[in-house]
């Protein structure tokens, strides 16, 4: 484990999956992450690399080879090594090795960087080819918070708002079916604001893409306390929360998306999917600001 301190905030951070276990506000004693509770979802915030949900069938081709990989790839279930540490960051860094090259080809290196200043933790992802004519990937973040943040408060006080007002559609996971659809529903009509209900998420995550918003707040009704998660060069945003959690929201910023239910293409031709050529690299970043 490693921990992050300062005068707002202390972090614990786990190298497998490069994953925040606890962000701890000094000032009120709270914990703003998910608890992981085993029973209902073991992880906080891993990092998925190089899928973001789930592949249609379980399976992609790339080059054209077969490989079978596991929603959200292998990233979350990979110990990262830890290449730089001080009181107030930290560098993991993970890269191909035998058992990813059975669901991966390519190698690659990717770096995770948090960083803590003040009351923000900022997480920075970076992808760099340096030995592939070129490679193909998804990213993103999977942090998961705790809502309420206090236990004995009702998550019907709380509701997330966006910087801007937004007018967008949901686009409609079918679990049962092993991925998304091409319909859509509509979410939200020139909003900022949603209440966090658990039927929103009765079929699965929302997922929005072609948001305005750097931004996304989470509030409650009874106290001054605010979640705000920044987010850069994301293409798509999903919030969920199981219907049979409780406790437990979601904000995933996401490169790229899971399949459609009737997706028959390459992995190079996934919604989102970024090539590098080699020599080039990729970062995108999101950051957690915590107002005790």
């Amino acid at each position: 484990m490693i921990k992050l301190k300062n005068a707002c905030l202390e972090v614990e951070l786990e190298p497998k999956g490069a994953e925040i276990s606890k962000i701890i506000g000094l000032k009120d004693g709270i914990n703003y992450m998910w608890k992981q509770d085993p029973e209902l979802w073991g992880h906080s915030a891993p990092i998925l690399f190089p899928i973001v949900g789930a592949l249609h069938n379980g399976k992609t081709i790339i080059e054209g080879k077969t490989y079978k990989m596991n929603q959200h790839g292998f990233s979350r279930n990979s110990e990262y090594e830890v290449v730089e540490n001080d009181d107030y960051h930290v560098v993991f860094h993970l890269h191909e090795n035998e058992e990813t090259k059975t669901m991966y080809p390519y190698d690659f290196d990717l770096y995770v960087t948090y960083t803590l200043k003040d009351n923000v933790l900022e997480a920075r992802l970076k992808v760099i080819n340096d030995r592939e004519d070129h490679l193909y990937f998804q990213i993103g973040g999977h942090p998961a918070f705790a809502c309420p943040f206090e236990e004995g408060e009702d998550a019907n006080d709380y509701y997330l708002e966006f910087e801007k007002k937004e007018s967008l559609s949901s686009k409609i996971i079918y679990p049962a079916r092993g991925g998304m659809s091409h319909e859509t529903k509509a979410f939200l009509e020139n909003e900022r604001h949603f209440f966090v209900r658990q039927a929103l998420f009765n079929s699965d995550a929302i997922v929005v893409g072609d948001f305005k918003s750097e931004y996304i707040a989470l509030k409650t009704l009874i106290s001054k306390k605010s979640l705000v998660f920044h987010m850069h060069n994301f293409d798509h945003l999903g919030i969920w929360s199981s219907k049979h959690t409780g406790g437990l929201l979601a904000i995933e910023p996401w490169v790229g998306h899971t399949d459609y239910v009737d997706f028959t293409g390459e992995f190079k031709d996934k919604v989102g999917v970024r090539r590098l050529n080699k020599g080039e690299s990729f970062e995108c970043s999101f950051s957690i600001e915590i107002n005790q």
